[in-house]
């Protein structure tokens, strides 16, 4: 009882400074025999829940002997995002290292603004496991996870393989349905998108385009057409560009989008016959430059590594690798890998 009532004191001391000052606090224990442990501070993208980028990192303290560490200021931002503290393992010169499993958890992600305040009390393993946030979106998503918990308690036991598919669209039917009765702020709708399987998100665009539109509407108005309004309109555009074209076009524009498709066809076969009748075009590959990105990247495809593989490896998301790739089929004139590292190896 005495450790709640002090929980309690400290929270809202912290909670009263943090109001009269108008800046942000984080605060709390860490239960590590280490002494001046290095906790971190990072501002996270919608889809980097459970990633490692070291350029994430804002800021890091250390903390007290007691394991107290503390973060203050007014430099973040006042709209509400996705933040992660986290402190590593083992301590290292250079580097993060992230664990959720069995053996703990060494991080925790949070929304959280430039006048909220939030205090991680002292407990054991898994660390910041228990914590007081003034966030009012941030209950909103810790809600919605546990509703999302529930939901997948009830569509575990399904066995049969073509079941299993369609109780993943109807789990993810409840899902959507869920937070749109919950009126939740659009960032926890983002955040429940980043484990969904891409081909659940599809099918479910083509099937009701309107949530889409609806939740990128609320993102632009939210956060000026940036942040994660863009990253939204980055992920469905590679998703399916097609898709994403017929769905927002007007039964009025329907004859119009026949039309460019018609056109798009024509002109490709006419390229095709073309180019059936054309002596391959010699490129010299000396001739070309590669810009070290994408350098890194050729030799990556050549050793036969994935795009989720080079992702991990540069850091980048796999949106940006996609597009290196793109830029350099385009350079050496190639459709495909094989095209590609063929002629590159030339």
């Amino acid at each position: 009882m005495k450790k709640y009532i002090f929980i309690f004191c400290l929270f809202f001391s912290v909670l009263i400074t943090n109001k009269s000052y108008s800046q942000y606090s984080i605060s709390g224990y860490i239960n590590t025999p280490d002494k001046e442990k290095r906790v971190y501070l990072s501002l996270l993208q919608y889809d980097e829940q459970n990633g490692v980028n070291k350029n994430q990192v804002i800021t890091s303290t250390l903390s007290d002997s007691t394991g107290y560490f503390s973060f203050t200021g007014k430099l973040l931002s006042d709209k509400h995002k996705l933040y992660r503290i986290h402190a590593n393992l083992r301590e290292r010169s250079e580097g993060l290292d992230f664990a959720n499993g069995i053996a703990g958890k060494n991080f925790h992600n949070f929304i959280f603004s430039n006048t909220d305040t939030i205090v991680f009390t002292k407990a054991q393993k898994p660390w910041f496991k228990d914590t007081l946030n003034t966030n009012v979106v941030d209950k909103e998503w810790k809600e919605t996870k546990i509703f999302i918990e529930k939901l997948r308690e009830e569509f575990s036991e399904t066995q049969n393989n073509e079941a299993k598919i369609q109780s993943l669209f109807q789990f993810f039917s409840e899902l959507k349905e869920h937070v749109q009765k919950s009126k939740v702020h659009p960032l926890v709708k983002l955040l429940i998108l980043d484990n969904i399987n891409e081909s659940i998100l599809k099918k479910d665009f083509e099937n009701d385009a309107g949530f889409y539109i609806e939740l990128q509407d609320e993102l632009n108005d939210y956060f000026l057409n940036s942040s994660y309004a863009l990253q939204f309109k980055s992920l469905f555009t590679d998703l399916s560009v097609t898709t994403m074209q017929q769905q927002l076009m007007t039964h009025k524009r329907l004859n119009y989008v026949l039309f460019i498709v018609i056109f798009v066809l024509f002109v490709c076969i006419t390229f095709l016959l073309l180019r059936l009748n054309k002596k391959p075009k010699i490129v010299e590959i000396e001739s070309i430059k590669l810009t070290s990105q994408e350098e890194k990247i050729a030799k990556l495809i050549i050793e036969e590594k994935s795009n989720k593989e080079i992702a991990n490896e540069l850091f980048i998301s796999l949106s940006t690798v996609k597009t290196h790739i793109r830029n350099l089929y385009a350079k050496l004139e190639v459709n495909n890998r094989q095209q590609f590292t063929e002629k590159f190896k030339k």
